[in-house]
């Protein structure tokens, strides 16, 4: 049996969408003990809202029904399932597959739970798996339930955006490793590899559906701030993607990896905006480590990872939003909040900057490490 998120399977804007949440009975390969159904109705709302902003774009997906955690194999058509997956500790694990208790920060997760947030399991089945602590983290707003966040709305978009490609993705970015050990010759090559711009064309473009859904979703309800006016609101609908993501990052990532390995100094930014000089010197800083350094472990965002790092998917929200912010009234605030909503208005487009900035940041390192590893003389001058 399953409970119908509303009364319609229509949510007013032409896609009719039906969203379940299965009961924890039974279940898949997935037990059911391990089935997070506290934010199901979150991930409901959150799904059918990407999904007919899609339709509404002009780019309707490849599936009509969305069921959260079912609990059997169905063999409908046109039905996405998204599992809510219970984090458990490698090793702590019981012989049916519940969790003994929940992983600390410094246990390795078991094969069961999901890495990255969200991520499209199964092309051929629409599969969408997500971490239940990811979901808490980018789902609530300030750590309380019942506030839509547009976190967990961009998740989810950008995973449907690979549903339509019909391809496979995920939401976190992650830090390559090169050992500095190795030879000259194989380290080079990594960060060659690292420099392939095709391995990043499918994630840019699940991002920038992604984007899209946001500007056409967060100027309306469920995710409007009543307290500031339009262009306020959808501000602080920018920084509660970041504070988001932060979050996630520093609680779930370093767990997921069992303490989230630092990147070369590089890639931290010590000025912003960055000046040509400052980017060619710390690229070639990076480069001069990697191919000349014998000992240690150097960790970098390479230019063709998994998936961007956070800091440039913040950017390109900050790029697509702010114009759209701009366009919208600087009126309407709760009056009896008028000195919360102006002050919100004047910090919140210093952190747009900020957010921009940083990701403007990290892409030019990164092209400029391209730059130096694929020309005649990448040690030059080291």
């Amino acid at each position: 049996m399953s409970a119908r998120i509303g009364a319609s399977l229509s949510t007013g804007v032409g896609l009719a969408l039906g969203v379940a949440v299965a009961a924890q009975c039974s279940a898949t390969d997935i037990p059911r003990c391990r089935m997070d159904n506290s934010r199901a109705e979150a991930v409901a709302n959150a799904s059918r809202s990407a999904a007919n902003a899609y339709k509404e774009l002009g780019k309707p997906l490849p599936f009509d029904a969305v069921v959260i955690n079912p609990t059997s194999r169905t063999s409908e058509l046109r039905t996405l399932r998204i599992f809510i997956v219970v984090d458990a500790a490698k090793g702590r694990v019981a012989p049916g597959g519940c969790a003994i208790a929940p992983p600390a920060k410094d246990e390795p997760l078991d094969d069961m739970s999901v890495r990255g947030g969200c991520v499209v399991s199964g092309l051929d089945q629409l599969e969408i798996r997500c971490s239940g602590e990811a979901v808490r983290l980018l789902g609530d707003v300030n750590g309380h339930q019942g506030r839509a966040n547009p976190a967990l709305l961009y998740v989810l978009a950008h995973e449907f955006g690979h549903v339509y490609q019909r391809g496979i993705g995920e939401y976190s970015g992650r830090l390559e490793s090169i050992d500095l050990k190795a030879d000259r010759a194989t380290k080079l090559a990594l960060l060659k590899d690292g420099c392939d711009p095709n391995a990043t064309k499918r994630e840019e473009e699940a991002d920038a559906l992604a984007v899209q859904v946001l500007a056409r979703r967060l100027p309306a309800s469920p995710y409007r701030e009543p307290l500031f006016s339009e262009r306020g609101s959808l501000y602080w609908n920018v920084d509660q993607l970041y504070l988001a993501a932060n979050s996630w990052e520093q609680s779930v990532l370093e767990r997921e990896f069992i303490s989230q390995p630092k990147p070369h100094a590089s890639f931290v930014p010590t000025e912003l905006p960055a000046t040509k000089r400052v980017i060619e010197a710390k690229a070639k800083r990076f480069v001069c480590d990697v191919l000349t350094r014998k000992r240690g472990i150097v960790r970098y965002p390479a230019q063709s990872a998994a998936h961007p790092p956070l800091d440039q998917r913040m950017r390109k929200v900050a790029e697509a939003l702010k114009p759209v912010a701009e366009s919208l009234p600087n009126s309407g605030a709760k009056q009896e909040f008028q000195s919360i909503a102006v002050l919100q208005e004047q910090v919140s487009p210093i952190f747009n900057f900020i957010y921009r900035e940083t990701g403007v940041y990290l892409e030019d390192i990164q092209a400029s490490i391209c730059t130096r590893v694929n020309g005649d003389r990448p040690a030059a001058a080291c």
